[in-house]
């Protein structure tokens, strides 16, 4: 029996132990937490349920989401978020919207930088990136001291990669509603994604609180805690790519998190379908999530976790040049039989769907079968094509 080794165990180490082991493959999962799940893990406080970061599920492969809601029944509800603008003391929706430029006090101002904006500008970092497209006014109130607290930088224009970010339409019109087009859903059930993973890592070993060390990518092991060395035919790794590979290229930057979770006594504290809020200017925290919004959770009173950018996880990857160029060589080292893959192991931000669909190609790579084309389902966030064929326009 084929043996694969696979180092962590979220939504990506347990999507390829599942689809693996349907195989017939022989899998082992190594955990370093006493849990499966990652990030997407669901906690409870005071009976509430809270992922540590919002983890709806957010893409567009209808095929995708088909097979996590066959794990967990899934709920889609609509996505609506703001931004807390200190200096208009207003909240305004985000993306920013049309309808609420008359709202803000600059107003006059902000329309005439609007006209003036050249969105063909080929900028030189983030900071230009943004002022190309809305103009600086707008750059301050929503995105330039939000962004460099978010990343814990002192300018935006250490930030030379933009793709991630702002896309074509970034003044919005018609229904605020966040990701048109998209899919936006989570789990039915109290206990979130925690099902999908306990079904899918059904049939593997799972080993807990192991934080492996001595891998050996060209000969496929790894030395677990009690000094026994684990071989693999394949070693499949979501955990952060540095680490898989020593450290040998130098490191990886990321910005992490830290969670302040609290409960209040009402039922709900954000309006109508809001779920998420963004704090834009100086405070110290960047999103406070309501999570009864996503969950539906029923109680007399209500969860919210303040966001607090930190150096304490590895959750966010730097969207500067020399890192990424750094991590594609990391995966250029890889060995044989070795793939590294999610969030961590690429050095991409990634969703769940679109680490669902990497499991997929992996598999594919593994074992030479498509399943239903899965690994095909792989699109970038804001990806304007699928919003215009699903839509029937440009909106």
């Amino acid at each position: 029996m084929k043996k694969a080794l696979i180092l962590g165990g979220g939504f990506s180490g347990c999507t390829m132990a599942h689809l693996l082991g349907r195989e017939g493959w022989d899998c082992t999962i190594l955990e370093k937490e006493g849990v499966l799940g990652g990030g997407c893990r669901t906690f409870f406080y005071g009976g509430h349920p809270y992922t540590k970061g919002p983890r709806p599920y957010y893409g567009y492969s209808e095929k995708i989401f088909r097979w996590v809601d066959s794990f967990v029944k899934m709920r889609r509800f609509p996505h609506y978020l703001l931004s807390y603008v200190e200096q208009d003391g207003q909240f305004y929706a985000y993306p920013i919207h049309e309808d609420d430029i008359p709202k803000m006090k600059r107003s006059d101002k902000i329309r005439k930088e609007l006209a003036e904006t050249d969105p063909g500008k080929k900028p030189e970092d983030f900071e230009e990136y943004w002022i190309n497209k809305v103009g600086p006014t707008l750059y301050e109130m929503f995105v330039n001291r939000y962004s460099r607290k978010m990343w814990l930088i002192d300018s935006n224009k250490e930030l030379d990669t933009f793709s991630w970010s702002a896309k074509d339409k970034v003044i919005e019109s018609g229904s605020k509603e966040c990701y048109k087009g998209s899919i936006i859903a989570y789990p039915v059930a109290k206990d979130g994604y925690n099902t999908y993973f306990e079904k899918t890592s059904a049939a593997a070993t799972v080993l807990f609180n192991e934080n492996v060390s001595g891998i050996d990518l060209k000969n496929r092991t790894v030395k677990i805690s009690d000094g026994t060395t684990l071989k693999g035919d394949v070693l499949v790794s979501s955990i952060p790519l540095e680490e898989l590979c020593g450290g040998s290229r130098g490191e990886l930057l990321y910005a992490g998190r830290d969670f302040v979770v609290f409960v209040l006594p009402c039922r709900q504290v954000f309006p109508g379908d809001i779920r998420f809020c963004h704090y834009t200017q100086d405070e110290p925290y960047t999103r406070i999530v309501e999570y009864k919004k996503l969950t539906f959770h029923e109680a007399e009173d209500t969860l919210l976790v303040m966001e607090f950018p930190s150096k304490s996880n590895k959750l966010y990857p730097y969207m500067i040049k020399e890192q990424l160029e750094r991590a594609r060589e990391y995966l250029s080292d890889l060995s044989e039989n070795v793939y590294s893959i999610g969030r961590l192991g690429t050095y991409r931000y990634s969703t769940i769907e679109q680490t669902i669909s990497q499991c997929f190609a992996t598999y594919r790579k593994i074992t030479g079968k498509s399943a239903d084309g899965m690994e095909k389902e792989f699109f970038n966030l804001g990806d304007l094509e699928i919003i215009k064929t699903r839509s029937g326009s440009g909106n």
